[in-house]
């Protein structure tokens, strides 16, 4: 298994997994299935280009990702946004967040997510790692009708425990 930087070139991949994602799990993130799958492959370069995304790399396969975007606003360039973790398979999200985490704190000292309530997996993963809860955003996503919650959760590089 290898975790890395997603390239360019991979961006066909990106965009598949990503869908998936989005087509599997429409609760778990910002973005829908509907509008996404419509955008040109070029969208997705540009995720690839405007954020740092790794992947998680099976036999040369992209099984897993997750994405981060470092603010480029003075204010908040000490700042780092973890996106879109998803991963087909058994214990790649933790190595997955591992080397993402490890990225974010060479550059910036804390870094932010918003997880699900009721996503009890991605919630311990990310306790596990010494991320707190910082509050809350009621009703942020509507999936056919329902309302979502999402826990703010964030992780200062001197609370990272690095397990």
């Amino acid at each position: 298994m290898e975790f890395r930087r997603v390239q360019m070139a991979e961006a066909p991949a990106f965009r598949a997994l990503r869908l998936r994602a989005l087509r599997d799990h429409p609760a778990d993130f910002g973005s829908d299935y509907e509008t996404t799958v419509v955008k040109p492959l070029s969208f997705f370069v540009g995720q690839l280009a405007d954020n740092h995304v790794i992947g998680a790399f099976v036999d040369g396969e992209l099984v897993g990702v997750v994405g981060l975007l470092f603010h480029a606003n003075a204010k908040e360039r000490h700042r780092a946004y973890l996106w879109g973790v998803y991963a087909r398979g058994r214990g790649l999200a933790r190595g997955l967040l591992m080397a993402a985490l490890a990225v974010a704190f060479e550059r910036v000292g804390q870094v932010e997510l918003n997880v699900r309530v009721g996503n009890v997996a991605a919630e311990g993963l990310y306790r596990a790692v010494g991320f707190e809860a910082c509050g809350g955003i009621p009703g942020i996503h509507c999936v056919d009708g329902v309302l979502y919650d999402d826990t703010m959760m964030v992780l200062t590089r001197e609370r990272f425990n690095g397990r």
